[in-house]
């Protein structure tokens, strides 16, 4: 089973064929709307090799509240895009309809479409920017309210000001976890009531219910990197994996965590799942209804949520400032332990690029992976606890999460940002919380931080274009 888990960390992404039955999609530029009626023609096509399905038929094979036949007829005409899980659903109907039942996520197909609905989002995001820098140079034109506002906003974050949007979620009863979707358009939140939530990342708005399930409060949430599942984990000590596009859950709940599930990590192909409570299991979720155990739990005495770098390393935190690399395939460690800080070890994450960890304690510690030797100076924190802390998806940006928590030294906490370029504190410490703040993550682009904290606000702050 060792052997086994090996090859779901460290195996590569594979290349992706185009089955029979779907058109050979393309790949060049062109304009956004060009590009949009070229898949609509592409997806019609489909429609068409069935019989000329009606919106109708279509709609309800996907199953109740998942389409609509307005919603669909737009895409079909080359009108809209909606977000990514609600596209490939209609995708998936249109695949294999003469079989009775929705094509399967991993049909050979959704991984072609998945990459073209992200080509078109591209076009999609670059033709606005191109309007608004067109309006902007207009400047000597007059402007309505509204566009004044616009042009505020954009002159503020080309400025490299950070900027703090209204917070959500101030009726959920905390945030206690929080994750953006690969690909961006969703969030999703862990809450105090039992539940796991999606956010529509633009409109700031709920997509959908909340997800029922958990029996205590979920701490941990993470999407796969396909964004076909979300795993949430809980104090009642269990993970659950559902799936994404129709909120529902996939498998029976994954258990064993005493003391509470409380990290949840996929591997950089989605095919191992990471669970932690005391100690930490391992998962093959290739047939993520039918989730299977890997060896046996390991590694004791956590002190931080584990990481998991891009090349499937895992990283512990334990009490005397001390922290461990892993094989978790073996479940044995590499090399000695990494010493430096004088308290407890309280966070931890490696670069995109796997070749750096920062440890946390009252102050970071960076350390290179293949030498396990520290490169830098700590970085310090004002005396304060690191209690989150992650690499911006471009590495430029290293965030972390600050303040005390106990009934002594409580703290309204605050979230630091490092250039990671020249290892400077980037301005003055964000704020925006009341009291203590147990998730944080980057959005895919490096722009968007999100917080959540006990105060029960979810808060998004949009941060400076990264510099060269």
């Amino acid at each position: 089973m060792h052997t086994q888990a090996r090859n779901l960390l460290l195996s590569g992404s594979q290349g992706l064929a185009v089955g029979g039955g779907m058109s050979v999609v393309r790949t060049g530029g062109g304009r956004y709307q060009e590009e949009l009626e070229a898949a609509a023609a592409e997806l019609r096509s489909l429609q068409a090799a069935h019989g000329g399905l009606t919106l109708k038929q279509i709609v309800s094979r996907a199953g109740r509240g998942n389409l609509g036949e307005s919603m669909v007829s737009a895409v079909l005409r080359g009108r809209t895009l909606p977000r990514c899980d609600y596209y490939l659903t209609l995708v998936r109907v249109l695949l294999t309809y003469d079989t009775g039942k929705l094509a399967s996520w991993q049909h050979e197909d959704i991984a072609v479409w998945k990459t073209r609905w992200q080509q078109l989002q591209r076009l999609k995001q670059d033709e606005k920017l191109g309007k608004s820098v067109r309006a902007q140079s207009a400047a000597e034109q007059p402007q309505t309210a509204g566009g004044l506002a616009e042009r505020v906003l954009l002159s503020v974050v080309r400025a490299g000001e950070y900027i703090q949007l209204l917070p959500m979620a101030a009726d959920t009863g905390g945030v206690w976890a929080v994750a953006f979707s690969p690909e961006g358009s969703l969030i999703a939140t862990g809450h105090g009531p039992k539940t796991a939530q999606l956010w529509d990342t633009v409109a700031r708005q709920r997509s959908g219910p909340p997800l029922f399930g958990h029996t205590d409060r979920v701490v941990t949430v993470a999407f796969s990197p396909d964004q076909v599942l979300l795993a949430t984990g809980s104090d009642d000590g269990t993970v659950r994996l559902w799936d994404v596009a129709s909120r529902t859950l996939v498998a029976e709940p994954l258990d064993g965590h005493s003391g509470g599930a409380s990290t949840v990590l996929f591997s950089a192909d989605g095919r191992l799942l990471v669970t932690v409570g005391r100690t930490i299991r391992l998962w093959d979720v290739t047939d993520a209804a039918k989730p299977l155990k890997i060896g046996k739990p390991f590694s004791g005495s956590l002190t931080a949520p584990p990481a998991l770098s891009s090349a499937g390393i895992l990283a512990t935190g334990h009490s005397g400032g001390v922290a461990h690399l892993w094989d978790p395939a073996q479940q044995t460690k590499l090399g000695g332990p990494l010493r430096g800080h004088a308290d407890d070890v309280t966070a931890l994450c490696f670069s995109p690029d796997a070749e750096l960890l920062a440890t946390a304690g009252q102050d970071i510690q960076l350390w290179n992976v293949a030498r396990a030797e520290m490169i830098h100076e700590p970085l310090q924190c004002a005396g304060e606890q690191v209690r989150r802390m992650a690499f911006s998806p471009d590495g430029r940006v290293l965030a972390a999460v600050t303040g005390h928590h106990d009934q002594e030294e409580a703290t309204d906490h605050v979230v630091r940002l490092w250039d990671t370029g020249t290892w400077k504190e980037l301005g003055d410490p964000l704020v925006g919380h009341s009291g203590t703040v147990d998730a944080a993550a980057f959005s895919p682009d490096s722009r968007l931080y999100a917080t959540g904290g006990h105060d029960g606000l979810l808060r998004l702050r949009i941060l400076p274009a990264p510099r060269p």
